[in-house]
């Protein structure tokens, strides 16, 4: 504030800004030291199973010979393989070492490709280093924002004035003081709102407005929309309050790497209702996947607004398995690094949020294998369908019983969960298909045997 003459407002969402930057920053390399971790245990792992079937190869090898030439190539493409891997490690291990003794945190405003642009111009497209710092200028100053107070206006130096005319307002920014000579004191510009499917935005800014809410604003330039600049408001809105609940059933979701399975469940517990909605994840952009999203959840909250009902969802977490991919199958790894269930959980809890949706999270324990088990058959669904349905019983605080057929006698005392365990685990080492569960009886026979 003293070295640039500004004022105390511009300097304090300053180093608002900076220390939110460092908070990013600080949270960022606890991921990744931890993702490292990981992906070390994970890689280590799969490198020692892939070391014992070698040795196992060679031992045979050695005796008998290759029984052709395709597995002695398969068995010098392994070891190839295995020197990869441990390559790998070593340099995870690096990364790690060199992430943990790193104390000071760094971050460059304007991106980091750009400002080393002005080590090889001629190749960044720049005749002079007088061009390159035009563009680099321009990019460190896309954008400035200042925090809101309970103010009249919802701010200090910029502030939201409504207007009579036509239901339009007045955004009045005060300038820092190095710039009034030039520009005089205040800039005044006139905008409107519009609301836009559910969302009552103008609504929600004469409350923050008439309520005295702090309305932070920000300010910033699109470089791809013609350099045109945008004022953004963040305020407060009235919370809506919660009148789609589970007294009249839930819509159980549950997310599949092609598709969303809905399925409504009254409050008894029997399935009313099912949808399946595909998903395209693969060859899409995040903005893509993100406009796909937000299309997907709105037909599910419109859906729970339809039968007035809560909406459950499972509470997975794929960061750690993402950390750990080497561990499965190339086909595994490409759904899982393009899964969007974070995306997917922000969006429909903001979307319950304003539309007065009760959002449950509930255990994802087995929801797959007693969907298979007790209602894929029973009522012709898919794998899909069959785990929303659970889920959403499970929302209802509904039990799921084992069938008596894989009750064995020293288990009657256990919980139920115990149970779906033995079965999960059965159904995991024998490979059995889903499509086997359809024919009851033969799969149930086969799970009951020790």
């Amino acid at each position: 504030m003293k070295k640039f003459n500004i004022q105390w407002a511009y300097a304090d969402s300053i180093a608002t800004e900076a220390r939110t930057c460092l908070n990013q920053l600080k949270t960022a390399k606890k991921n990744l030291i931890s993702k490292l971790e990981l992906q070390i245990s994970a890689k280590t792992t799969a490198t020692k199973k892939l070391i014992i079937k070698l040795e196992k190869t060679l031992k045979l090898a050695t005796k008998k010979g290759f029984p052709h030439i395709q597995a002695r190539n398969k068995f010098q493409n392994q070891l190839l393989g295995l020197k990869s891997k441990i390559q790998k490690i070593a340099n995870l291990k690096r990364k790690l070492k060199k992430l943990k003794n790193t104390e000071r945190l760094h971050i460059c405003f304007g991106s980091q490709k750009l400002f080393n642009a002005q080590h090889n111009l001629a190749e960044n497209g720049y005749k002079t280093i007088e061009k390159w710092n035009v563009d680099w200028r321009k990019k460190r100053s896309g954008r400035f924002f200042c925090v809101g107070k309970s103010q009249p206006g919802g701010g200090t130096m910029l502030k939201v004035v409504p207007l009579q005319d036509d239901g339009k307002y007045q955004l009045q920014v005060q300038l820092p003081r190095p710039l009034q000579d030039k520009y005089g004191q205040k800039i005044q510009l006139e905008f409107s709102v519009s609301d836009r499917n559910g969302r009552y935005r103008a609504t929600d800014l004469d409350y923050a407005i008439n309520s005295l809410k702090p309305i932070t604003i920000s300010i910033f330039r699109r470089e791809h929309k013609q350099d045109n600049w945008y004022i953004h408001l963040s305020t407060y809105v009235p919370e809506t309050p919660v009148v789609h609940t589970r007294k009249n059933g839930c819509l159980g979701i549950d997310f599949n790497a092609e598709s969303i399975s809905v399925t409504y469940v009254k409050w008894d517990g029997n399935i009313e209702y099912l949808k399946e909605i595909p998903y395209k994840w693969k060859n899409k952009t995040i903005g893509q996947r993100q406009a796909s999203m937000r299309n997907i959840v709105s037909q599910i909250v419109f859906l729970a607004e339809f039968f007035e009902c809560a909406i459950a969802i499972e509470s997975l977490d794929f960061s750690k398995k993402k950390a750990k991919m080497s561990g499965y199958c190339k086909l595994y790894n490409e759904m899982l690094s393009n899964l969007s269930t974070g995306i997917f959980r922000e969006t429909i809890l903001s979307r319950c949020r304003r539309f007065g949706v009760e959002l449950i999270k509930v255990n994802p324990a087995f929801t797959s294998v007693i969907g298979m088990i007790n209602y894929m058959g029973k009522y012709g669904l898919n794998s899909g369908t069959a785990a929303a349905l659970v889920i959403g019983r499970r929302a209802l605080k509904l039990s799921e019983k084992i069938p008596q057929c894989l009750l064995r006698p020293e288990d009657v005392n256990k919980h139920d969960w115990s149970h779906w365990r033995r079965v999960a685990s059965f159904i995991k080492l024998h490979r059995i298909r889903r499509t086997q569960l359809f024919q009851g009886r033969k799969a149930l026979e086969g799970i009951r045997s020790p």
